[in-house]
């Protein structure tokens, strides 16, 4: 198949950039305007092209071809929208730079990839141009040298690709990317404008009551890390902790460079995000800004007969150190509540249906395969009541779900929540704080009851303590040449190879203090036996979804609209929903050749909006 690298130019200014706006926004706008196109046909040199000619060049390529380039989200969606064409394969140096070695840089620019490979240097022009249409570029004498520095940009991406294919990039998860690509380039969902305006107007005087009701007004109390705790608490979310390198003791993890703390301002509670923007001066929650953002692209009109509101998915390829997709474009539909008002207003258009099908309890199972505690996956597989199971282990007495729905909420936190290795203090904070929501009560449980509950657990399962024992020990030797599999991975020197052909990185791999660190994109992180087990589940659970998603694709030619968690959704024709509910949840269900003894299983539902479909 023909490959090619292209690299555009577009007009941009001080107020209308990509750092001001979303791609939606910035392409659809009326000032949108393409400067030029660099295009690489393989090896050959690139060469540049006008909006006109690209049009034309584009005519004229074959019916298969694999088009390339550096932040594909970005350049693809111009294709589609601007240019109505749409590759046979959609390749993205950035996510691939992002899963491949995002463990060693702090930036995955273009610059910063091509000078950490040696590969070549990149040009400044565009920081010339700044402000200037394809008219004023051409008097300012900037033309030739703006088609050269293009050029050169897609030179090194072309370079970059060929990098990371000859080290080894796995060929199976181009077919993942170029899924998770389509959820943005070829939108389906469309946006309820009225309802998103209703909720921002309520989030926005919700918050201003919450502060007032929590006392949190006064910057004392804010800064206060022992009353923000608390009322952080209050809201049901568990503040974040961590180990100081300074005393070697917990402590609140309060400052913005600590992520679990950051990661809070798109908590799915609003009044959990009011908080923590409280705390930082921030003037808007994420809430806020995510719903003006999709008021914003709900106001678009799409050219031709494409529906008003068209909401593209904005997902990123291996966002996280697990591989596991996150949100991009600053909308983060990855972390939406259920039954929340923004998952409501995502709709399909007239005619067509939201089937969303989800991994049952997908870490549990695979936690309780790999560690090989075949009493947990023999019950799941025999569609047993497992959280039943064991709050009646817990509790001495039969448990059901219609008459003790304590007891087995208490069952279900357990199995959902114990496999990294949570003690019984944590375990009885989340009790509390998730029993309100899930029970319609709040549930203490005393220090003793907790204890029994984690004590039973290890003990009936007991294979998983084991594992985190193993891998502890295992951490030590892999600051040096190790190759040892564990059940479908395999353990080298700061890494774990997956069965999909990626790794899960620990770079810079030491012992401080008796504690063990890595750094994944600079930053340090700590690491445990528990961790790297839940670091190895989700990265297989993310491997059984999105290859579920490209053999839904294979299968029926049906393309994913978007990827949450281990949840695919999609947006097709009503009289098609039902056989593709059952297609994506046979799909979901098969097990994978590394695992073909895991019991997977998978539920779903059909809905006219994401929010029905749950």
């Amino acid at each position: 198949m023909k490959q090619i690298v292209l690299d555009f130019e577009t007009y941009y200014d001080s107020e209308y950039s990509l750092r001001k706006m979303t791609p939606v926004e910035y392409i659809m706008d009326a000032r949108f305007e393409v400067i030029g196109c660099a295009v690489k046909e393989g090896e050959n040199p690139p060469f540049w092209l006008t909006h006109d000619e690209l049009k034309l060049y584009l005519d004229r390529l074959p019916e298969r071809v694999t088009i390339i380039s550096h932040n594909a989200l970005f350049d693809m969606c111009i294709l589609s929208w601007v240019y109505d064409y749409v590759p046979t394969i959609m390749i993205d140096t950035l996510g691939m730079a992002r899963a491949w070695m995002g463990h060693k840089l702090r930036s995955l620019a273009l610059a910063s990839i091509a000078t950490y490979l040696k590969l070549g240097v990149k040009g400044d022009t565009v920081y010339k141009v700044q402000g200037m249409n394809l008219a004023a570029i051409k008097a300012a004498g900037f033309y030739d040298a703006y088609a050269e520095y293009s050029c050169t940009d897609a030179e090194l991406c072309w370079k970059i690709y060929r990098h990371f294919v000859n080290e080894g990039f796995p060929v199976s998860e181009v077919a993942v990317m170029d899924t998770v690509l389509r959820c943005a380039v070829k939108p389906a969902f469309v946006l309820d404008q009225t309802a998103l305006a209703e909720h921002l107007h309520h989030t926005i005087a919700r918050k201003a009551d919450l502060l007032a009701r929590t006392g949190m007004e006064n910057r004392d109390d804010l800064m206060s890390n022992d009353r923000f705790a608390e009322a952080l608490r209050r809201l049901g979310c568990e503040p974040p902790t961590k180990i100081s390198m300074t005393t070697g003791k917990e402590t609140y993890a309060f400052a913005k460079t600590d992520q679990a703390f950051m990661d809070l301002e798109e908590h799915e509670d609003a009044d959990v995000q009011a908080l923590v923007a409280a705390r930082l001066g921030i003037k808007s929650t994420i809430e806020e800004t995510r719903t003006q953002r999709l008021i914003n692209i709900s106001r678009i009109t799409w050219p031709g007969n494409k529906p008003a509101g068209l909401l593209p998915m904005a997902l990123r390829y291996s966002g996280a150190h697990t591989h596991r997709l996150s949100g991009d474009w600053k909308l983060n539909m990855q972390n939406l509540p259920r039954g929340g008002k923004i998952r409501a207003a995502i709709k399909a258009p007239e005619g067509h249906s939201v089937v969303a099908v989800d991994a049952s309890q997908i870490e549990a199972r695979i936690a309780a395969w790999f560690c090989g505690a075949t009493n947990m996956t023999d019950a799941f597989a025999n569609k047993e009541d497992v959280y039943s199971s064991f709050a009646s282990r817990v509790f001495g007495y039969e448990v059901n779900k219609k008459t003790h729905p304590v007891e087995r909420f208490i069952g279900k936190t357990a199995v959902l929540g114990l496999q990294y290795g949570l003690g019984w203090s944590k375990f009885q904070k989340t009790v509390a704080m998730q029993s309100k929501a899930q029970v319609g009560q709040e549930v203490v449980l005393s220090d003793t009851e907790a204890a029994k509950v984690i004590e039973t657990y290890r003990t009936t399962y007991h294979p998983i303590p084991k594992m985190w024992s193993k891998l502890n020990n295992l951490i030590p030797r892999m600051t040096s040449d190790i190759y040892e599999e564990v059940g479908p991975v395999i353990f080298l020197k700061n890494q774990i190879k997956l069965p999909s052909g990626l790794f899960l990185n620990y770079h810079e791999l030491q012992n401080k203090e008796g504690q063990w660190w890595f750094t994944y994109g600079g930053k340090p992180k700590y690491l445990y036996g528990g961790k790297m087990l839940e670091n190895i589940v989700q990265a297989l659970a993310r491997i059984c979804v999105m290859d579920a998603a490209v053999r839904v694709r294979k299968r029926i030619g049906m393309q994913l609209h978007l990827q949450v968690h281990d949840e695919l959704v999609y947006v097709v024709p009503n009289e098609m929903a039902e056989t593709v509910k059952q297609v994506v949840y046979e799909e979901m269900c098969r097990r994978p050749q590394w695992g073909l003894d895991i019991p997977l299983d998978a539920e779903g539902d059909i809905g006219p909006s994401y929010g029905d479909a749950k």
